[in-house]
């Protein structure tokens, strides 16, 4: 990592900027949480069936008559480019592969009550630009242009449910734990690191061939501790990421012995990324705190999935979904170039005695994404100018094998 020394003017832009960028990527938002639920494009919140519902709606739970163990891993193939105005057309150097694991585990403790934990990583982020991508970062304020983002956070997230008739309601606590927070730029070196809680409550009512479900997670508010590096110096600092409400309810049906269908709607509670302030003890930097502004909104995603029981042992699974962007162009950022985004899947289960072995496949592609601000670039907060003017795309494949049991 290349460091240069910096202004004073420049190195109060370049922190406001780039821990801005913080909360902004911190907006990619995973949902694959289980290898059923990236077969059915996370349509599975009102599934009373599938152990691979449990980690989207732990009020599932209490329709198994036994304990549970589910053990996974997504693995996710970005692609991810941007051809620019002005600089040099460039793919993201980000990891070509990236292993997200998750674990659910449950057991009953007596006829109304289940107990469970899920482990998984919500959210995520990698891009890497190469130095020129962004011609229009020069002189003094290519200091400013984006490097390598990156956030990896992992939820332990323990969970009750209680069973009265038909209907099952849930309780737990989300612990989120930001391990590695990466926000670098051509020239300077942000880490952090942090941890803190939510919780959550899941609904599920299962009668005859219907059951509809609900499931929803308070935002968590997660203080970042780190350092600044610029050149010798290394200084600390602070920071609060505000990761987002999550609300999911769905119905589903049987339609007879072998096929059911299911229709969810998720809003994702970006609004309440709004101003983030960072604190810190840099003398090269005259404002302190940094007050940085986001404007992202709310953003609904619609999922539609489907299981179709081949045999009594062997079961296909189809999803659909459509993920709206939460960010518009007045303050779109190369750190996070995503936009509105559909989502297709399909996936195979195999039940042997008590194990079952499942697979999926998901193919996501965002709409380009063609920024042509009016806003000139004068050495602040790129976002939302002509600095990442250009046209921007991204798209993934995800693989995704699970092994479950009961017991």
């Amino acid at each position: 990592m290349k460091h240069t020394k910096l202004s004073l003017q420049t190195s109060a832009f370049l922190c406001c900027g780039v821990l801005a960028a913080t909360a902004s990527a911190s907006g990619f938002r995973i949902p694959e949480i289980s290898t059923a639920g990236t077969a059915l494009s996370n349509a599975l919140v009102a599934n009373p069936d599938l152990p691979g519902a449990l980690p989207y709606n732990p009020a599932a739970m209490a329709f198994h008559e036994k304990g549970q163990l589910l053990v996974g891993v997504v693995v996710v193939q970005p692609d991810i480019s941007a051809k620019t105005d002005v600089g040099n057309n460039s793919k993201s150097k980000g990891k070509s592969t990236i292993p997200i694991p998750n674990v659910f585990a449950s057991g009953r403790i007596n006829n109304a009550w289940t107990a469970g934990v899920a482990i998984n990583a919500p959210f995520g982020l990698e891009t890497n630009w190469q130095a020129g991508t962004f011609g229009t970062f020069s002189g003094p304020a290519a200091a400013l242009e984006p490097e390598h983002s990156k956030i990896e956070m992992l939820n332990i997230n323990p969970n009750v449910a209680y069973q009265f008739g038909n209907t099952s309601i849930a309780l737990g606590i989300d612990d989120y734990q930001v391990r590695n927070l990466i926000f670098n730029t051509q020239a300077i070196s942000i880490t952090g690191s942090g941890q803190d809680y939510g919780w959550n409550i899941g609904l599920l009512h299962a009668q005859n061939n219907w059951s509809v479900g609900l499931s929803y997670r308070s935002s968590v508010k997660v203080k970042i501790d780190g350092t600044v590096t610029a050149g010798p110096v290394t200084s600390p600092a602070t920071a609060e990421i505000e990761f987002p409400s999550l609300l999911q309810v769905g119905a589903r049906y049987k339609v007879d012995d072998k096929l059911a269908v299911e229709f969810d709607v998720e809003q994702t509670g970006w609004s309440s990324f709004d101003t983030i302030t960072i604190n810190h003890s840099n003398t090269l930097v005259t404002a302190n705190p940094i007050n940085s502004k986001n404007n992202w909104s709310d953003s609904m995603a619609y999922r539609l999935g489907a299981t179709y029981d081949l045999s009594s042992i062997n079961q296909l699974r189809f999803g659909y979904s459509y993920d709206e962007t939460p960010s518009d162009d007045n303050f779109f950022s190369a750190r996070v170039p995503g936009n509105d985004r559909q989502m297709l899947s399909l996936g195979l289960a195999h039940k042997q005695a008590d194990w079952t072995i499942e697979f999926a496949y998901l193919y996501m592609q965002a709409d380009d994404r063609k920024i042509a601000s009016s806003t000139p670039f004068t050495g602040g907060d790129p976002n939302g100018t002509t600095a990442y003017n250009g046209t921007y795309k991204l798209s993934a494949h995800l693989f995704s094998f699970g092994v479950s049991t009961q017991f």
